[in-house]
């Protein structure tokens, strides 16, 4: 089924409202090939986007090397969070995820 004009546009005007400002970044933890395409996605809104692993697959890499997104190579701590709208974990450690978004939700960020 097609979406007519009214929920297309609704549709976006939801979208642009979820994104913040540009000077907010985003922080996906993880460098695994669902964390370069969480981190593909939202470097397509224009969100600055910090990605948060001690190693990187080809694909989070080739962002790196594009300059879509920066890269710190380590785990993130509560302060790296703090200037941070949304922090999506994807690790494939469960354990290692929980940490993530228990750290994100002391400095109220969004967790996805």
């Amino acid at each position: 089924m097609t979406p007519t004009p009214a929920q297309r546009i609704a549709r976006d005007r939801t979208r642009l409202l979820a994104f913040p400002r540009a000077d907010r970044t985003a922080v996906v933890v993880g460098g695994g090939a669902v964390a370069a395409r969480r981190a593909a996605a939202l470097t397509r809104s224009h969100t600055p986007v910090v990605v948060f692993a001690p190693a990187l697959c080809d694909d989070a890499f080739d962002l790196l090397a594009e300059r879509l997104v920066t890269w710190e190579n380590r785990w993130p701590t509560v302060a790296d969070l703090r200037a941070a709208w949304l922090v999506h974990a994807a690790t494939g450690d469960a354990q290692l995820d929980a940490r993530v978004c228990a750290l994100a939700s002391t400095v109220r960020a969004r967790v996805a």
